[in-house]
């Protein structure tokens, strides 16, 4: 199975919450064309072992299996010192942009969206920052949960209580991004259905 099928099961676990915040008469700026681009299936070699032999250059050597290339794109990614800093200072950044309900929408959007995956920058995209209860950040990022090389939560808190970050990540060489922001309420109340 590749590795990203793998964290887009865990994922896809992880994200049964429904999108925070309330819809405003007008939307703000949507990503449509990353988020669209990001939904376009594309061809992946099966993870089923075959017994196909694999495909040979013109010189008889075998190539390169398809889904690894040579600047190691597909490098699994790993839980160091460097990647806990990188994901710690993701979740306070996207916070410190999140907890802004007085920003003007348009603002507040191109900032706050800068951080996200394209999955989260299409559920995100109809939030109106004027419903969000925090305003400030009050302490750092912390990790949670690092169960998986290829998901991080964190927990961050604000003025409004400790929201939990949910990050993820394709691969080795690939930077952090966010796919999820849990309020207090909904994590002690996860059947509630309500994000602010």
């Amino acid at each position: 199975m590749s590795a990203r099928r793998i964290r887009l099961i865990a994922l896809g676990a992880l994200l049964v919450a429904p999108v925070a915040g309330c819809a405003a008469d007008e939307p703000a700026p949507a990503q449509t064309s990353s988020s669209s681009a990001a939904s376009t299936p594309t061809a992946a070699p099966s993870a089923t072992a075959t017994t196909t032999p694999p495909p040979v250059s013109d010189g008889g050597e075998p190539m390169e299996a398809l889904d690894s290339d040579s600047d190691g794109a597909t490098q699994a990614p790993v839980w160091d010192e460097a990647s806990r800093t990188e994901a710690q200072t993701l979740a306070l950044q996207v916070m410190t942009a999140y907890a802004r309900p007085g920003v003007p929408a348009e603002q507040w959007w191109a900032e706050f969206s800068s951080y996200l995956s394209d999955q989260a920058a299409y559920d995100y995209q109809w939030v109106d920052p004027t419903a969000i209860a925090p305003r400030a950040v009050t302490g750092p990022a912390a990790i949670a949960d690092d169960s998986s090389v290829y998901l991080a939560q964190l927990t961050v808190p604000t003025d409004a209580g400790t929201y939990r970050v949910l990050l993820s990540r394709e691969d080795g060489p690939t930077p952090w991004r966010v796919e999820r922001i849990t309020p207090p309420e909904s994590l002690e109340q996860p059947d509630s259905g309500t994000q602010a």
